[in-house]
């Protein structure tokens, strides 16, 4: 997430010195290591979520679909960024030659672009994961997850189109030196704080839903805090899109290519986390599979009772009954979907549909 503005000004410091001695400290190797940790990272868990999606499921969901689109993002910004360092990125302006501020500017737009993408499509993946789990539950609150996917998407897509849009003609956003008018620097970096201080309080409330989702689950009260732990891990996520906020007003600063590095380090963050937040849930299945002797693909061990057996039944719906008085259960598998209904000996029943399986 590169970027500085040429809006009112160069966004450098004109690559002139005056004869005076400025710093020559560089920022570039430490903005390009960090970065590619963070792909790395989110690379890991992405990959761990898939195989363990393909070998519960044999499919992937629209949440998975969404998380491979934010990595190929994120890489993206990581590439553009990596370009960037090679052009004078993480020094300070009067150290950037000035030759290179032109690409240096619409490399950063581009970076920006693939930044705000990632963001947008790692948190909706988050979200729609919500949504498998609260499957036929919780109207209002599907209501809203639906309503924040809907809002995130248009607020981040009208920040990446901020930055393209903002000057008349729109070269002039990464030709600083050609005429033209652009918007206030301040435009921008106020609607930026705005998106970043929403995407993280969001973030806080997808860490919260979970609970209220889980903890009415028939479930172990040990397995449903573990869960909901596991799907909790977007507090970190917002903790980067706050930070992230501290940084925006470095925008228009007039040294950003050295002072502007943290906000391109905190922009990536807040995708790879979020990435790796949202493969937890299944990275937490893949370790428990791992540490059971039949935890392998099409073995759901029940261990209530002598009568429970495995279970191998992905795709159709197939019905198995244990008879353990003075109580039947009787569990339903759809796909990925499952619920339990408990037949108590009086003849009165009660269900728990518990979404999809993660």
């Amino acid at each position: 997430m590169v970027g500085g503005s040429g809006r009112n000004g160069t966004g450098f410091g004109g690559g002139f010195n005056g004869g005076r001695r400025f710093p020559d400290d560089d920022l570039g190797p430490t903005t390009r290591i960090s970065v590619w940790i963070l792909v790395s990272a989110a690379f890991i868990f992405l990959v761990m979520r898939l195989f363990c999606k393909i070998q519960r499921h044999g499919r992937f969901h629209w949440d998975d679909y969404f998380a491979i689109a934010a990595w190929f993002a994120l890489l993206g910004s990581g590439i553009t960024t990596n370009i960037a360092v090679d052009l004078g990125y993480g020094k300070h302006s009067w150290n950037v030659p000035r030759e290179n501020f032109g690409n240096l500017l619409l490399i950063g737009q581009i970076s920006v672009t693939f930044a705000i993408c990632s963001q947008a499509w790692s948190k909706t993946s988050f979200a729609i994961s919500m949504l498998l789990i609260s499957d036929g539950i919780h109207g209002r609150t599907r209501i809203f997850v639906w309503f924040a996917i809907v809002s995130m998407n248009l607020l981040f897509g009208m920040a990446a189109m901020f930055f393209w849009v903002g000057c008349t003609p729109l070269e002039k956003a990464w030709q600083p030196f050609i005429r033209g008018t652009c918007w206030s620097p301040n435009v921008i970096i106020t609607y930026g704080i705005f998106v970043s201080a929403y995407s993280g309080i969001l973030d806080l409330v997808f860490a919260i839903i979970p609970w209220q989702i889980i903890m009415r689950m028939q479930m172990a009260t040990k397995e449903k805090i573990g869960v909901a732990l596991a799907m909790s891990m977007g507090v970190f996520a917002a903790a980067a899109a706050f930070i992230k906020c501290s940084s925006l007003p470095e925008l228009g600063g007039r040294d950003f290519s050295y002072d502007g590095v943290s906000l391109v380090i905190w922009g990536n963050a807040e995708a790879a986390v979020t990435i790796m937040a949202a493969s937890v849930p299944m990275l937490r299945m893949l370790a428990k599979s791992v540490g059971t002797p039949k935890g392998r693909r099409g073995h759901n061990s029940h261990r209530s009772g002598p009568s429970r057996r495995h279970v191998d039944t992905y795709g159709s719906t197939k019905r198995i009954y244990y008879y353990n008085k003075p109580r039947r259960d009787l569990v339903t598998m759809t796909g990925s979907t499952w619920a339990t209904e408990t037949r108590l000996s009086s003849g009165h029943s009660r269900s728990g549909s518990l979404g999809k399986a993660y």
